[in-house]
């Protein structure tokens, strides 16, 4: 894996408005999908913070490290440290080196310490949803086992208009920081980053 060159500061705060405002419309549409199945993670021991996920936008990357300079510096200093020791099982986890489930860093006694600044992928995995291709074809993503358990026949959230909003604003960033590389991190690599 590559690492992206260090990050260029963003000035402008109107980003982080810009980003919560998306973040806040994923929200919603994913309550109103969970909720119109009767789907619910409470007390599921198959914790998607216990998932392998990587993150590819920099508008997300941005935001977590927003949420990050928020916190406490004893705090922060424990998120630093699990994501030092999860990086690299991560990483043998990618290459199937391993099966073993990696606690996400920010996870604190089942809980995400920044769950308001939580990626994408954490906002709306878990639900049945369509994404619509620009040509044409259309993907059908299941939702997590307990959702197909909960509600095999429920309606699929559509991620389309909320993936187009999120390009809008990644192109926007990017051309705003001259940012270019390509990303592909974990929760891990992006606090360490």
């Amino acid at each position: 894996m590559s690492r992206p060159r260090p990050l260029i500061k963003i000035e402008n705060p109107e980003w982080a408005h810009r980003i919560k405002h998306l973040f806040d419309k994923m929200d919603r549409s994913y309550d109103a999908a969970s909720a119109g199945s009767g789907f619910t993670c409470t007390g599921c021991e198959d914790n998607c913070c216990l998932s392998l996920f990587y993150h590819h936008t920099l508008m997300e990357l941005f935001y977590l490290k927003e949420g990050l300079a928020t916190l406490p510096e004893e705090a922060l200093a424990t998120i630093t440290f699990r994501a030092q020791e999860a990086a690299p099982l991560l990483h043998r986890r990618a290459n199937g080196e391993t099966d073993e489930k990696v606690p996400c860093p920010l996870m604190e006694e089942g809980k995400c310490m920044l769950y308001d600044h939580r990626p994408m992928v954490c906002r709306l995995h878990g639900v049945a949803h369509i994404l619509e291709r620009p040509d044409g074809s259309v993907i059908d993503g299941p939702g997590c086992a307990r959702f197909e358990q909960a509600s095999p026949e429920s309606q699929p959230l559509n991620r389309t208009p909320l993936y187009r909003e999120m390009a809008i604003l990644e192109k926007g960033l990017r051309e705003e920081t001259g940012f270019a590389d390509r990303l592909k991190l974990t929760i891990a690599e992006m606090i360490l980053l």
